[in-house]
């Protein structure tokens, strides 16, 4: 493939160097923010090489690529002078959910490298303990037990650089904001005050709302003070001016305000999954592709965030995306197997694979949706799934994208060496594979020509 020309077709086809604004990438799809969404064409985007489809929202739109992606951001920015991060001129509106959506988005996306390296880290620490009989008290343990750790335990700071980044705002400033709420002279120390107003205690590390509402009041205080303070002292007295207003407001209201949210989405989630049960797991399941195929998948981070602050694992969305995204990939294998096209194959093998190991835009995008009925059979074999799963309690400990790499994620975090989590969590892959390939298969599709 040749990334070169793929980065200047699309950049051709999104009307050239001056209506692109901003440029980030995840894992399968270049992210660009658009000055005019009307001067890009749509369709011839999509007949580029390489492009497996299109999600847009508002002056976003999404390129899904897949695993190569990397390589085509990094010619494309090659191709311009554009922002990496930031505001994007806006001379329209985007509806309230859609730009919520794409703040959560341009936020956490940036973040997950992080996670995934943590919690993959984390998986290999529990094989270690449990099959090879790594000790606690060893250098090695306590070595990737800290990378691990350092991870989660200093979110707030890798959400407040995105999170500022993403609002326009000097992303430092949100790291610096955050670096004091985990502080261990601020993080769950009791009787602090600011001239004379009680600080509320209230534990920070781990935590991702609380920051985001202090660096929400801080983009806004930030546009405040640089109106108002003179070009000749504002390199100096803008940043100062910001941050002793925004840290006793964040500590004194936003921040414990951020706990007792974060409290009540976990309690929320933990009420529906106990209302619903199973159902409730088997939902998520089936819906993951349609979440995926909008971008709506990403606003449900913070809600396995708040989860894992609270109990340590998550036994509702991720083991639901578990079912679901192996079923993805399982619906594009079956296409390889059932189609006689070479090409379509060879798109579904690669994409199927790389569906089951959890990376599932490839399949959605180049061959379930492509072929409409395989998208249907991924949603059944993951909702069968994601019933098992819910009905067996099935809980991922880390944050990673679930399948099959990720398994060792499902065996408990304390050492314990109980390993019937993990044995549920392959036999909800093994379902979820074997149904939505069977039914795949049985409603099958219109097969293009040789």
């Amino acid at each position: 493939m040749n990334y070169k020309n793929m980065a200047t077709n699309i950049l051709k086809e999104c009307g050239g160097i001056d209506n692109v604004a901003v440029v980030n990438h995840c894992a399968t799809r270049l992210r660009l923010t658009l000055n005019d969404e009307t001067k890009i064409s749509e369709e011839n985007i999509k007949s580029i090489s390489g492009v497996m489809g299109i999600v847009s929202r508002g002056k976003e739109i999404q390129i899904v690529i897949g695993t190569d992606v990397g390589n085509v951001y990094n010619e494309f920015i090659k191709l311009g002078n554009f922002k990496k991060g930031g505001k994007v001129n806006e001379d329209g509106k985007k509806n309230i959910l859609g730009t919520i959506v794409d703040f959560i988005s341009g936020t956490f996306v940036p973040v997950l490298p992080i996670l995934v390296a943590a919690g993959l880290v984390s998986a290999v620490l529990n094989i270690c303990v449990t099959f090879f009989g790594l000790a606690t008290d060893t250098g090695t343990y306590v070595v990737l037990n800290t990378i691990n750790n350092a991870g989660f335990f200093f979110l707030p700071i890798y959400v407040g650089y995105s999170a500022a980044r993403k609002l326009g705002v000097n992303p430092m400033m949100g790291a610096f904001l955050a670096a004091i709420l985990v502080h261990t002279n601020i993080d769950g120390v009791a009787g602090l005050d600011f001239l004379g107003i009680p600080i509320t205690q209230a534990t920070y590390n781990t935590s991702v709302i609380p920051i985001i509402l202090g660096v929400l009041f801080m983009s806004l205080v930030d546009r405040i003070v640089d109106k108002f303070t003179p070009k000749e002292i504002k390199f100096f007295a803008k940043p100062l001016i910001t941050i002793l207003i925004v840290t006793p407001v964040t500590l004194i209201a936003l921040g414990p305000l951020g706990v007792i949210i974060g409290n009540y989405v976990a309690e929320g989630l933990t009420f529906i999954n106990t209302k619903l049960g199973w159902l409730s797991v088997g939902l998520i399941g089936a819906l993951t592709p349609i979440l995926v195929m909008t971008g709506m998948n990403q606003a449900l981070f913070p809600l396995v965030f708040a989860a894992m602050a609270e109990h340590g694992y998550d036994a509702f969305v991720m083991p639901g995306m578990l079912a679901s995204n192996v079923a993805i990939g399982a619906a594009a294998l079956a296409v390889y197997f059932k189609s006689k096209n070479q090409d379509v194959r060879g798109l579904a093998l690669s994409s199927g694979l790389t569906g089951v190991l959890g990376i599932t835009e490839p399949s959605i995008f180049g061959v379930l949706l492509r072929f409409k009925k395989p998208f249907i059979g991924a949603m059944i074999g993951g909702g069968i799934g994601g019933l098992f799963a819910g009905i067996m309690q099935v809980k991922q400990y880390a944050v990673v994208s679930p399948g099959i790499a990720a398994l060792p994620t499902f065996i408990p975090t304390d050492g314990s060496g109980v390993m019937t989590n993990f044995y549920l969590a392959a036999v909800t892959i093994v379902i979820s594979v074997v149904c939505a390939f069977i039914a795949t298969w049985i409603l099958g599709f219109e097969d293009e020509s040789k």
